[in-house]
C-alpha cells in the first residue's frame, strides 16, 4: 500500500471514530529534542509511560514480563501526578495530535486511544505539558528518519563523561556490541530479574541508593523503572528510565525495518528465534562491568 492510500485510510478511520475520542483531549507533548535537552541541562529524572505502563495503570492484570498487582497500579498512578521539580513524566508522542510516526504506528495508537483513551485521560492533566516517552524509540516507528543524527547525538551527550550505573534486566545488556557508551567516564552494572522486577523493588532501590550516589543511573526495567525514576528523584539521584534505547540503536545500525532479534539480548517484542549468548569478544568487558547481581 502506497503512502497516499495509507494516509487516506488513516484519516478515514480518524474521522469515522472521532466520537470514541470526544472525551480524550489530546495532550501537549514535547519533541524528542526538547525532552533530551531538559534531561541533560537540568539533570532531570524521567519516567516513561507506554502502552504497557498504562495497561497496569488501568488494571492489575499484568503484562508479559511484569506481573500485575494493586501496589504497582497504585504507584504508577502516583507517578502520573508527579510535580517534583527534578522529575519529568513522559507519555507517548501519539497522545498529541501532531507527530512524525509512520502510518502503521499512527493507526495502532489511534485504535488504542479509541479503546482506552477515555479511561487513561482520567489520570492525565490536559493543562500540563508532558515529556516525550519515545526518546528511547527514536528510529523504527518514524516515517522519516532525518531527525535521527541529532537525536543520537543528544542521547550520547546525556552520559558523556559521566560515571554511569546501568540497572537492567539480566538479558538486557545495554551497550554490548555497540558504541553507545564509549564516551562515559566509567560504567558499572547491577543485574536484576529479567521478569517481574517489581517483586524485588525495595532491594533494587536500596542498592541504587548506595551504589548510584553521584552517578547517572540508567534504568532498563520496564514499569519498575517508571516508578523507580520517580522515587530516586526524591533522593536527588539523577536517573533516566532508558528502556529500549539500546535495541533501537542496534536496529538503526542494522537498518532493520521491523523488530528483529539482536544477538546477545532477550528482545521481548521480537517473535523470531533469539540468541542470548554474549559474543565471545564482548564477554570479558561485560562481565567486568557487573558489580551486583540481584
Amino acid at each position: 500500500m502506497n503512502s497516499f492510500k495509507k494516509r487516506y485510510h488513516y484519516y478515514r478511520f480518524f474521522f469515522s471514530t472521532r466520537k470514541l475520542r470526544k472525551n480524550f483531549p489530546f495532550y501537549k507533548v514535547e519533541s524528542l529534542a526538547e525532552t533530551m535537552d531538559e534531561i541533560r541541562v537540568h539533570k532531570k529524572n524521567i519516567s516513561r509511560f507506554g502502552d504497557g505502563e498504562f495497561r497496569l495503570v488501568l488494571n492489575t492484570a499484568g503484562i508479559g514480563f511484569q506481573n500485575g498487582s494493586e501496589e504497582i497500579t497504585h504507584r504508577l498512578r502516583e507517578v502520573l501526578t508527579s510535580d517534583l521539580p527534578n522529575h519529568l513524566v513522559a507519555i507517548p508522542e501519539t497522545f498529541s495530535l501532531r507527530n512524525n510516526l509512520n502510518w502503521r504506528v499512527k493507526f495502532w495508537w489511534l485504535n488504542y486511544i479509541n479503546t482506552v483513551g477515555v479511561q487513561i485521560s482520567q489520570h492525565l492533566n490536559p493543562k500540563k505539558k508532558y515529556a516525550n516517552a519515545f526518546i528511547t524509540r527514536f528510529y523504527l516507528d518514524y516515517e522519516t528518519k532525518k531527525h535521527i543524527p541529532e537525536i543520537l547525538e543528544k542521547i550520547k551527550k546525556l552520559w558523556k563523561d559521566q560515571d554511569v550505573l546501568i540497572v537492567e534486566g539480566e538479558y538486557s545488556r545495554l551497550g554490548v556490541g555497540n558504541d553507545l557508551f564509549d564516551d562515559v567516564k566509567s560504567l558499572q552494572r547491577i543485574l536484576c530479574p529479567a521478569k517481574d522486577a517489581f517483586s524485588s523493588y525495595q532491594e533494587i532501590l536500596s542498592e541504587i541508593k548506595v551504589l548510584g550516589r553521584d552517578k547517572l543511573v540508567l534504568l532498563a526495567l520496564g514499569p519498575t523503572a517508571t516508578v523507580m525514576a520517580y522515587d530516586l528523584a526524591k533522593e536527588n539521584i539523577w536517573t533516566i528510565d532508558i528502556g529500549h534505547v539500546d535495541l533501537e540503536y542496534m536496529w538503526y545500525l542494522q537498518n532493520a525495518q521491523e523488530k528483529v532479534p539482536v544477538a546477545g539480548r532477550l528482545v521481548n517484542e521480537a517473535i523470531r528465534e533469539q540468541i542470548v549468548e554474549i559474543p565471545e569478544e564482548e564477554k570479558a568487558k561485560y562481565e567486568n562491568s557487573i558489580i551486583k547481581k540481584m
